[in-house]
């Protein structure tokens, strides 16, 4: 950077530091609408997926959107659980969570702040495919504070919680990836689609269904089923050729949600529960961020997740071996168990049997990209839970295929047969190395 551009970087001008750019004093920091303002000047950067890092500590003089009652809520190192800190209009609000300011930030510490919207359904000119505006958050970003700066090539540390290590984009084992080739080019993912749904933080660390009131408009699809179709659409984009790494951001950014996902799970790690179709994609990313970056607590994570949850071992109305449930328990679990005849007056009132199979036929499109891509990476015992791939498979057979999109029927048509193959060729040069 010029002198003449670090002089303006105190001034500080949006955009001016991006992924590529060098440390520079800057007295404000501006991201998708959100400022913060530092008391004097601080040293700050970006992390190869371009959130802002800073040296610390430091003063956060004030954040615009300024926070109010209720809105624009800023928190420090959030965690995982019931309790959120961002918006009264959404579920399980503590005021007792929020950061006031001026506000001393310290190495190791991740400010997460927001910017509510005016009413809750409105839609902004950024809102990302998939969102249900169901929530009163337009937009989150996270400020990391460091005690030094970070490798160029730095991933972001994980906003939630304490955990904070830090990972380098040179240290990423493409090498695993199975570089397949695509079915028919014409019809995998928009890949820029992608890498937009991914760009920013995705706010997702409460419990139970609530947490879709929580997940901001322009951040992150709303629901459960959109968030997996989006983990499955990446996952199996990033098995394809790319040698010329034309998919390299979209890559990236997956291994840092990934990371954000441990860093969730580090801090509460009975928190994606089963519920209908609201809690599941979440273990996958975990998983894949592990093996790229050669982290066995990500590679081999253990915590509750939805797709574990709703998939077992029983012996099903027509003979089924491998069933699906909506939820650990209520009145209409297990209702692949009871003859459909009965599913009107398996369980209590509305939830009962043909509810819960409504839920069943909701998320089944959707695992298949995550399921095919752990088996395409020799992920299965890293997974864990085998009843979950022996579902999905039974899904298809069933459905032949039925899946979110054209593109992963036809990677599923194409390398079903042959993806435990893939995957222990893959096993082989994790062992190698």
């Amino acid at each position: 950077m010029t002198r003449m551009a670090a002089i303006l970087g105190m001034l500080f001008i949006p955009g001016l530091l991006s992924a590529e750019s060098v440390p520079a004093k800057v007295l404000s920091l501006t991201q998708y609408g959100i400022t913060w303002t530092f008391a004097s000047p601080a040293e700050s950067g970006c992390f190869i997926t371009g959130d802002y890092w800073v040296v610390g500590p430091v003063t956060v003089k004030s954040v615009s959107p300024e926070p109010a009652t209720g809105r624009n809520g800023s928190v420090v190192n959030p965690i995982a659980g019931d309790k959120q800190g961002y918006d009264d209009r959404a579920h399980w609000y503590d005021a007792g969570f929020r950061a006031t300011f001026p506000l001393e930030l310290k190495p190791g510490q991740s400010l997460v702040s927001t910017a509510s919207l005016e009413k809750v359904g409105d839609k902004t000119p950024d809102t990302v495919e998939g969102q249900g505006l169901r929530g009163p958050l337009r937009t989150a970003v996270v400020l990391t504070c460091l005690l030094k700066a970070p490798p160029a090539d730095a991933f972001r540390p994980a906003y939630v919680g304490t955990w904070k290590d830090i990972f380098t984009a040179s240290s990423v084992k493409r090498s695993l990836l199975p570089g397949l080739a695509a079915p028919n080019p014409k019809l995998v993912s928009d890949v820029k689609g992608l890498e937009r749904q991914l760009e920013r933080i995705w706010l997702d660390h409460q419990k139970q269904w609530v947490n879709r009131e929580m997940h901001p408009l322009e951040n992150m699809p709303d629901y459960g089923r959109e968030i997996t179709n989006v983990v499955s659409n990446t996952a199996l984009v990033l098995m394809l050729d790319d040698p010329e790494r034309e998919n390299n951001t979209l890559l990236l950014r997956f291994i840092q949600k990934g990371i954000d996902y441990y860093g969730t799970v580090r801090s509460n790690d009975d928190l994606w529960v089963a519920n209908g179709g609201h809690n599941s994609g979440r273990k996958w990313p975990i998983i894949f961020a592990g093996l790229m970056l050669g982290h066995d607590g990500m590679a081999k994570v253990k915590a509750t997740f939805q797709e574990d949850q709703q998939t077992y071992y029983g012996k099903g109305f027509k003979g089924q071996k491998v069933l699906w449930t909506i939820a650990p328990d209520g009145a209409n679990v297990k209702h692949e168990e009871s003859n459909p005849d009965k599913w009107e007056s398996f369980g209590q009132g509305a939830n009962n049997g043909s509810k819960a199979e409504s839920y069943r036929r909701l998320n089944g499109p959707t695992w298949g990209g995550e399921a095919l891509a752990a088996r395409l990476m020799g992920a299965l015992e890293l997974w864990n839970h085998q009843e979950f791939f022996e579902y999905v498979d039974r899904w298809c057979d069933e459905e032949k295929p039925k899946f979110s999109n054209p593109f992963v029927v036809s990677m599923w048509n194409a390398y079903r047969a042959k993806a435990d193959e893939f995957g222990r060729t893959s096993s082989n040069r994790r062992r190698e190395k």
